[in-house]
């Protein structure tokens, strides 16, 4: 019987141990051997890696300045900084996703002008991290409306990898522009006439302009002369859009034949945007006087002819 109850007790020992040793091996292989885990604190994206025997490796993008504001048809450059934490090197690959309309290059963050580089190799644990700069600047035939364009910068070295959005603002541009159909920049005008000549109004800019003046002077004008411009006020005028401006001279008709300067400028009442252009005016006088002139010559002449001729017979 005490042979018995020993046997019985050393299986069920025997028993624990088994149970105990299968209890460890599942709690063993119930860890896995690779994780990953991403926080984002809004302009900082980290990505960390552990494997069995080695210590966690993490890397960690960061921007000072994530959101740009810049005028229209402008570039932009952010300075992002990378910092791995891991043993030895590693090769990250640099990828930029962008809008539609732009262009992207990425560059070494100091001493690289002009070298645009699509990876990096960055040592573990120097206390430090390595900068890049990302450059956005759109399509030169195509200027973006104004408006918030995401950018995100993604490094990755095999499974390890991070990334971080930055954003573009555009903001509008507002601009005018004064010119004349065929470029020239001179008229005629014929003095105690009415003499016109037109003008072209562009809103260079991107964004629409509201109530916009238009005047014109002449510049050290003899007193009595009229200038004058139709329309004298726009409404709107789009981005990109064009008006034609008639201008009116009609100076004094006792103006002295020669050159005048006639300048004619435009502006919004929101004064955020001005345009002028000056006009050398060449003054005439009416063909009536010429003949007048030559009047008063034949006169003269007719009056010493019959002077000469009724002293000279005496």
């Amino acid at each position: 019987m005490e042979v018995f109850m020993s046997r019985r007790i050393t299986c069920i020992a025997m028993f624990c141990v088994i149970l105990l040793a299968l209890v460890s091996a599942s709690l063993v292989y119930a860890n896995p051997a690779e994780a990953v885990q991403i926080v984002d604190n809004s302009n900082v994206m980290v990505s960390t890696l552990q494997a069995d025997g080695q210590a966690d490796e993490k890397v960690e993008l960061t921007c000072q300045y994530p959101v740009l504001s810049s005028y229209s048809g402008l570039s932009y450059a952010f300075d992002v900084m990378i910092n791995y934490t891991g043993t030895g090197s590693k090769v990250f690959d640099l990828k930029a996703t962008i809008p539609e309309g732009f262009n992207a290059n990425i560059t070494p963050g100091y001493g690289g002008e002009g070298k645009e580089i699509a990876a990096i190799r960055i040592e573990g644990n120097k206390g430090y991290g390595d900068s890049v700069k990302l450059s956005l600047s759109p399509f030169a035939w195509k200027v973006p409306a104004p408006g918030t364009y995401p950018v995100t910068l993604t490094v990755s070295s095999g499974d390890l990898k991070a990334s971080i959005d930055l954003k573009a603002i555009v903001t509008a541009n507002f601009d005018l522009k004064l010119t004349t159909p065929d470029g020239r920049l001179n008229t005629e005008a014929t003095a105690g006439q009415d003499n016109n000549f037109t003008c072209i109004l562009t809103n260079t800019g991107t964004g629409d302009l509201d109530k916009i003046e238009v005047s014109c002077y002449a510049k050290d004008r003899p007193s009595g002369w009229d200038v004058t411009t139709k329309p004298e006020k726009i409404d709107t005028l789009k981005a990109g859009d064009s008006k034609e401006i008639q201008v009116t001279i009609r100076p004094t008709e006792k103006t002295i034949a020669g050159d005048y300067e006639i300048t004619l400028q435009a502006q919004p009442e929101s004064r955020i945007a001005f345009a002028s252009l000056r006009v050398r005016t060449t003054v005439l006088t009416p063909t009536i006087w010429g003949w007048v002139g030559v009047g008063v010559v034949v006169l003269v002449i007719l009056a010493l002819a019959v002077i000469f001729i009724k002293f000279g017979r005496r």
